[in-house]
């Protein structure tokens, strides 16, 4: 029984630190809002580099005409909680390279998505004769490149021909999933008048109230008319919201249901030990009664017995469970890995009180006389 206390504690704790660890991410702001976000999937299907990129153009020109259209952005394909990332390293000042997400955008994307700027500006029309690639940060990779320097003007140097100027700062962008972490992240601005050569597959929209599947196939049809060879999907961020989040919730409430599995199993192992060791034990407590021992007594020996069990077991899951905080294992928190430590022992003495109520209750009834006289 200890042994299976130990490995349900165990369980419990891998499980308990995996929520705690997702719920501890939701409660963190996203910096975007992303109801009544429109995400189009563009995709060329010729070759021809600049029909392609002449008829991107006349499409983000066409999208907003639409007077149902508030705001357009042309991105990557890693718009908010999309299956894709993009990643680079920067450094500054020889210090070593910071792994950062890239999001390339146009300058109504702040709009689109209602997103806020702490420090500096965002892209403007003045950037257009910018000496410098203008970016937009977000704090955690200001935190992590300069320190607690301001980062605001700031030159980061990429290549021998391209330096990076950072015009302003965003205090949180966590596009990726509600359930993960924010990651260091920049901005970089698309400049339809000087990029030529790029095809940018991803078109976010923001939607006047009342826009719905109507003004879809409206928009859906003149952008094809537009761009007859290409491929155009239209989808929500709400629905890709949703998509995103089953990816941690079904595995959460799969690892819920196998522990649970787990826990049933020890409760019943329990909830037998008990009754056995009561039956072995009839003539000892018959003997304890009849000198006097109350029916309180009586309970809360059995009672303690079981707590007595499940401790040794705790203990010997505590050997390993407090090496992840030490050791910080995965590199999270150690308050989440404590808080998991504390909740799952409680839930083991909780189960081993629930199933040691019932036999210990039965215990305390048995009439001293009957069961002398039975042994």
């Amino acid at each position: 029984m200890i042994t299976e206390i130990f490995f349900s504690f165990l369980v419990l704790f891998a499980v308990l630190s995996f929520i705690f660890y997702s719920y501890h991410n939701y409660t963190q702001p996203l910096g975007f809002k992303y109801d009544k976000v429109w995400q189009l999937w563009l995709s060329p299907n010729t070759d021809s580099a600049a029909h392609n990129i002449a008829v991107q153009e006349q499409m983000i020109q066409r999208v907003r005409t639409f007077p149902e259209v508030e705001y357009a952005s042309l991105s990557n394909s890693n718009t908010p909680f999309a299956f894709s990332m993009m990643s680079s390293d920067l450094s500054y000042r020889g210090k070593k390279g910071v792994e950062t997400n890239v999001f390339n955008v146009q300058d109504d994307y702040i709009n689109v998505f209602d997103m806020k700027v702490s420090q500096g500006r965002w892209f403007g029309p003045q950037d257009n004769a910018s000496l410098h690639d203008p970016i937009v940060i977000n704090k955690k990779l200001q935190e992590e490149l300069f320190g607690d320097e301001a980062a605001v003007g700031k030159l980061i140097r990429i290549n021998d021909s391209t330096q990076y100027a950072v015009i302003g700062v965003v205090d949180h962008y966590r596009s990726y999933s509600e359930f993960d972490p924010e990651k260091a992240a920049y901005f970089h601005r698309i400049n339809l008048d000087k990029d030529k050569s790029s095809i940018w597959n991803g078109l976010v929209i923001k939607v006047k109230p009342g826009a719905g599947v109507a003004f879809e196939e409206k928009m859906v049809r003149e952008l094809s008319r537009i761009a007859k060879d290409w491929t155009i999907e239209v989808t929500t961020q709400e629905k890709m919201r949703q998509s995103k989040a089953k990816v941690t919730t079904v595995p959460m409430v799969a690892l819920g249901l196998v522990c649970g599995f787990l826990v049933f199993n020890v409760a019943l192992g329990l909830f037998g030990v008990l009754w056995y060791n009561i039956n072995r034990r009839y003539a000892e407590i018959g003997l304890r009664r009849a000198i006097g021992a109350s029916s309180k007594q009586i309970r809360n020996q059995f009672v303690g017995e079981v707590l007595v069990i499940a401790t040794f077991g705790l203990l010997l899951g505590l050997v390993l469970a407090v090496q992840f905080p030490l050791l910080q294992v995965f590199q999270l928190s150690a308050s989440i890995y404590w808080e998991s430590i504390g909740a799952a022992a409680f839930v083991i003495f909780l189960l081993a009180t629930i199933c040691a109520i019932y036999p210990s209750y039965q215990a305390s009834k048995i009439f001293p006389a009957v069961a002398l006289h039975e042994e």
